[in-house]
């Protein structure tokens, strides 16, 4: 009887020996989750995604291309979470030994926001104390703006305004490229340019109309 009941105690430590080691082992049994995040629909990588384990407080992000890779134990549930996109959760199997990959499409989240109308002024009575309170130009005013608006007035401004950039840069770069056709050549006179004469004739009959 005292056998027995010794072989019966020794047989209780020996599970609970083994109990206790299985139960270690699972706790310090890690193993690395790689894996890509792309779109459902399009199939697109997803950067900047967030993958977290909540439960450890680690985690990491994916790169420019969708993937990741994470230390994680059997039976860890991993959240991935992005802008735009609806949370995805994945449980790790508890009977994975080993590494492993995975893909995680995630689901776009597409929210239609209320139509909002932007006003100047808050309220319709404030709205009609500033419409009344408005000031009008007076007809003098008007006069002048329609004088010195009429086509006339804005065609002699036209002819007398100078050259702008483009036109500033046209001449250089034409100027400058008769400079590298001429530059093995004997130097012409202006006196014999035809050019040169209708430029003189355009440039007096500026400088007359500016004096009328």
């Amino acid at each position: 009887m005292k056998i027995y009941r010794v072989t019966q105690y020794i047989l209780i430590a020996i599970c609970w020996f083994a109990f206790q080691n299985a139960q270690a082992q699972g706790e310090n049994q890690t193993l690395i989750l790689s894996g890509v995040i792309i779109t459902g629909k399009k199939a697109e990588p997803v950067p900047g995604a967030h993958v977290y384990i909540p439960k450890a407080g680690r985690g990491t992000t994916s790169t420019v291309i969708g993937s990741f890779g994470l230390s994680v134990v059997p039976g860890d549930s991993v959240a991935i979470t992005s802008v735009g996109f609806k949370p995805h959760y994945y449980r790790v199997p508890y009977d994975k030994t080993d590494n492993m990959s995975v893909v995680i499409e995630l689901t776009e989240d597409v929210q239609m926001l209320d139509v909002v109308e932007v006003f100047p002024y808050p309220t319709e009575e404030i709205f009609k104390e500033r419409l009344l309170a408005l000031e009008l130009p007076d007809e003098e005013v008007m006069q002048t703006l329609r004088k010195n608006l009429s086509q006339q007035i804005l065609t002699k401004m036209a002819i007398n305004m100078g050259m702008d950039a483009g036109a500033n840069h046209k001449y250089y770069t034409n100027q400058y490229a008769v400079n590298m056709g001429n530059r093995f050549m004997a130097p012409s006179l202006s006196l014999l340019n035809p050019f040169a004469w209708a430029r003189f004739f355009q440039s007096l009959k500026r400088k007359k109309k500016k004096k009328k």
